[in-house]
């Protein structure tokens, strides 16, 4: 009966994450025909440049500790860890802010892109917000809050598409995709804070510097592992654009961009939201002492079951599908996803399975992953750009991405494999 109920409140907090997921993705690409009318290739690559940025700088600016608010049994440690990723957003945020001011002409002569320059004060701010927003979510997702992490979702993407129609039609002089994400950035963000601020800033110990040292101890792998773990993750994501854009043209990195973001924000969302929830089932699991590969496995069928068609349907169809639901302009990015397919559907597999190394301990191994992971998608794309040959940049970006996350997927079921089969044999009965 226990069993029962845990399983449908797990369902039920997938379907709250998932649902508001699935309302706000398909507003984003119902009206994506409409963003590629209002913006250029050129507009998608200068935003895509400067969350590049932001993405890469975001880990070092909260150190992965609102990873660790999930942890503790106390719910004043769990807040002094927030005050911990806010103190330590402050300072990498004020880093930044000086870094643009005195380094912002070097910076941008480094990306490549000229318009990156006035959106560089900007930065200190993204990652304020990001700070606040990381730290009200794992502290709602901890205390189960899924319908207030659902509403920030819908928060978000409403704020973007809105102000994207709005300064699209304008015609802004400024970069309205831009503007739009910092935005919604603050709308998500001051609905978590005004959902979740009655507890998250009560007034108490847990404001307490040495309270809050003392959790930075406690929880020091983070920054040491995870943190390392998700800078050279983020940096090998936005890798594709620093050098398309540096390499090639502003214009590849923003074709590169949309067709890329088109597929993976739906499929980033939907893995996050399995993650949220399926993670805490999976801990509960395992600090209780049951096996977790039976459930792991089987989940994986699944989502190999409802990917496999679509990513085909893809592989397939996507220059013709850009070319008729987009203008021509955007048809090349059609032509990436298709060389893409295979990848994304195996990080699609793989990325609700990504909390694997952490729970069993393995984050200096998934750190090496990832180093290598980083050095060989640098050369897939160096290769190109030395020969002046995007295509060859992609197929062998494609192949590299395709291999690694391949491999990931094989380690993170061999880890839930090993603790099952560990678990089966200390319950075997002494004979």
């Amino acid at each position: 009966m226990v069993r029962t109920l845990l399983r449908r409140e797990g369902i039920q907090n997938f379907l709250k994450l998932f649902s508001s997921s699935l309302v706000a993705q398909g507003l984003s690409l119902a009206l994506s025909p409409v963003f590629a009318r209002l913006f250029s290739p050129d507009d998608f690559g200068l935003m895509a440049l400067y969350l590049g940025i932001f993405s890469v700088i975001s880990v070092l600016s909260t150190a992965k500790y609102e990873q660790a608010i999930m942890l503790p049994r106390s719910d004043q440690a769990a807040r002094s860890l927030f005050w911990l990723v806010l103190m330590i957003t402050l300072v990498v945020s004020l880093l930044a802010l000086l870094a643009g001011g005195f380094a912002g002409g070097f910076i941008t002569r480094l990306s490549g892109n000229p318009g990156l320059r006035p959106w560089l004060w900007f930065l200190p701010l993204s990652l304020v917000l990001h700070g606040l927003f990381q730290g009200a979510t794992f502290y709602a997702n901890r205390n189960k809050a899924f319908g207030i992490m659902a509403g920030s979702t819908l928060t978000h993407y409403s704020v973007l598409n809105g102000a994207r129609l709005l300064t699209g039609w304008l015609r802004s002089p400024f970069n309205g995709l831009l503007a739009a994400q910092i935005f919604a950035q603050a709308g998500s963000t001051l609905y978590m804070l005004a959902r979740t601020g009655k507890r998250l800033f009560k007034m108490d110990a847990a404001l307490s510097l040495e309270r809050i040292q003392e959790q930075a101890r406690v929880y020091s792998g983070y920054p040491k592992f995870n943190m390392l773990l998700n800078f050279t993750n983020n940096l090998s994501g936005a890798l594709p654009i620093f050098m398309f854009t540096r390499g090639f043209s502003a214009e590849t990195a923003g074709l590169y961009a949309f067709g890329y973001t088109f597929i993976f924000r739906p499929l980033s969302m939907f893995s996050q939201s399995t993650l949220q929830v399926l993670s805490q089932k999976i801990i509960a699991d395992h600090q209780e002492g049951k096996a977790v590969y039976p459930q792991l496995k089987k989940l994986v069928m699944r989502f190999f079951w409802l990917g496999i068609g679509p990513f085909i349907l893809l592989a397939i169809f996507a220059p013709a599908l850009f070319g008729l639901v987009f203008t021509e302009e955007y048809m090349m990015a059609g032509k990436f996803l298709q060389i893409f397919s295979p990848w994304l559907f195996m990080v699609f597999l793989t990325s609700p399975l990504s909390f694997i190394p952490e729970l069993f301990f393995r984050q200096k191994k998934a750190m090496v992953i990832d180093l290598v992971y980083l050095v060989l998608r640098f050369f897939a794309l160096a290769a190109g750009i030395w020969r002046q040959d995007l295509w060859l940049s992609l197929w062998l970006f494609a192949g590299v991405s395709f291999g690694v996350v391949t491999y990931n997927l094989l380690w993170y079921l061999s880890l839930a494999r090993q603790q099952s089969k560990s678990i089966i044999e200390n319950n075997k009965p002494n004979t």
